[in-house]
């Protein structure tokens, strides 16, 4: 998740006309649809949420020859929100019948079974057994990131990765910083020496107030009310760190060209303590994690407001230093090798290349699997997460085998709620020295 900005999933209304002119410069034979018939490739939607109708959106801009044909969710008023705005921006190429509308904690399989590419985009806790269906059944995809909330998860991610390789199939993860030029061309120059040795790196998502907690309804439950706050609840989101951190970690391991063997460090809530809406997950954590070779990733998130906001990827070295920020424009070396990103024009919308990249991928059958590392990097900051519940030293090895789950999978709405809260509307969360570390 990303703070509001020019070039979030969530204001697409506004920005798909961009897009357009984007387009306008490839050529149409690169998007010939080499399904049989030569009909266009068809699109499945799972979740109609603001992340899955941006991602929808996008898709549907990238090629002339393609349709959104189905769509899944648990809830029908999404879904009808969902359609309106596509429609919107795309006309007749989102041609979603009714019958083609499926809701339910099933809804998956059918959309997948209809579509040629699916795009899934429910809460993460839900993504494995999702992209599992969807390799199972030789769809290519996109799925949203965090891939998992938990390492169970992202052992199942891994394992229908390389079933996903066998089957040819293409699969793009939503970490949209790389397919960002400036991202490309600055993490090239560090990863070829314009920092010399590396010392140290630093990420920092701080931010203040999270998105607004949609309030209950008399008629939802305590489930439903989870669902549609998914943000909000840990068991949904993997917290904090899994959902948003995970951005800025993925750089700093894009940039080392590995995972880290180690974390440890602190985390909690300052604000979050009780109060009806603050839902049920940490408002900051400050990680250290260790690669191979003991450099060092420190990592900062925080979702508290009122205090100094900062998006960052920095790289310290031997040479010089690198810092990218939040906005996606500004790259910059110091030291020796001094270099400053000149702005790419037009600016691209790594949002809307990521789905570029992915269609050409599938037309004209190149290459593209990026769920192994979308996993590891996913795993990476739920090994964060567990040092910070924990305030254990963890390592990777017991991390990536740990059977410790956010929680079971929820099938029916009439299911209990993973947490609940107190006679005051409170959650319960972990605490330091006393929850389990792996």
């Amino acid at each position: 998740m990303n703070p509001p900005s020019s070039l979030t999933r969530r204001t697409f209304i506004q920005k798909s006309a961009k897009a357009g002119a984007l387009l306008s410069a490839l050529p149409v034979e690169r998007y010939a649809h080499a399904a049989a018939g030569g009909g266009p490739l068809k699109l499945g939607m799972v979740g109609c949420g603001g992340r899955a109708t941006g991602a929808a959106n996008q898709a549907l801009h990238a090629s002339e020859n393609i349709k959104l044909v189905a769509v899944g969710e648990l809830f029908r008023d999404k879904v009808d929100l969902a359609i309106q705005s596509l429609k919107a921006q795309n006309g007749d190429k989102v041609d979603v019948s009714e019958g083609a509308i499926f809701l339910g904690f099933d809804a998956y399989k059918n959309v997948i079974a209809a579509a040629d590419v699916v795009i899934l985009a429910t809460p993460s806790l839900f993504r494995p057994q999702m992209f599992e269906e969807a390799v199972r059944q030789g769809k290519h995809i996109f799925m949203e990131k965090p891939v998992a909330c938990d390492a169970p998860g992202i052992r199942r991610v891994l394992a229908a990765a390389e079933d996903a390789k066998t089957k040819n199939l293409k699969v793009g993860v939503g970490l949209q910083r790389r397919h960002k030029p400036g991202y490309l061309e600055a993490v090239k120059r560090v990863q070829d020496g314009a920092l010399g040795q590396i010392l140290y790196y630093r990420t920092f998502w701080d931010m203040g107030a999270a998105r607004a907690f949609v309030p209950r309804k008399p008629e939802w439950s305590e489930l439903e009310l989870q669902l549609r706050n998914q943000f909000y609840f840990a068991w949904e989101c993997g917290d904090i760190i899994v959902d948003q951190g995970l951005h800025n970690i993925d750089v700093a391991n894009w940039m080392k060209g590995d995972y880290p063997v180690s974390a440890k460090g602190v985390a909690g809530a300052e604000v979050r303590r009780g109060h009806v809406e603050d839902g049920c997950l940490y408002d900051h954590f400050a990680i250290e994690f260790e690669y191979a070779d003991g450099t060092r990733l420190f990592h900062q998130n925080r979702q508290i407001p009122g205090c100094w906001n900062y998006v960052a990827e920095c790289a310290h070295g031997t040479l010089g230093s690198s810092e990218f920020i939040n906005d996606r424009t500004i790259f910059n070396i110091t030291g020796k090798n001094e270099w400053r990103y000149k702005k790419e024009e037009p600016i691209i919308d790594p949002y809307q290349q990521e789905h570029i990249d992915l269609i050409d991928a599938i037309v004209n059958d190149k290459p593209y699997m990026e769920a192994e590392r979308g996993a590891k990097s996913t795993m990476t900051a739920i090994m964060g997460r567990m040092a910070g519940y924990s305030g254990q030293l963890i390592q990777w090895d017991d991390a990536i085998k740990s059977e410790e789950r956010m929680t079971k999978i929820i099938t029916s709405l009439d299911d209990e709620p993973p947490v609940k809260p107190d006679e005051h509307g409170a959650y319960p969360l972990p605490v330091p020295g006393k929850s389990r570390a792996v």
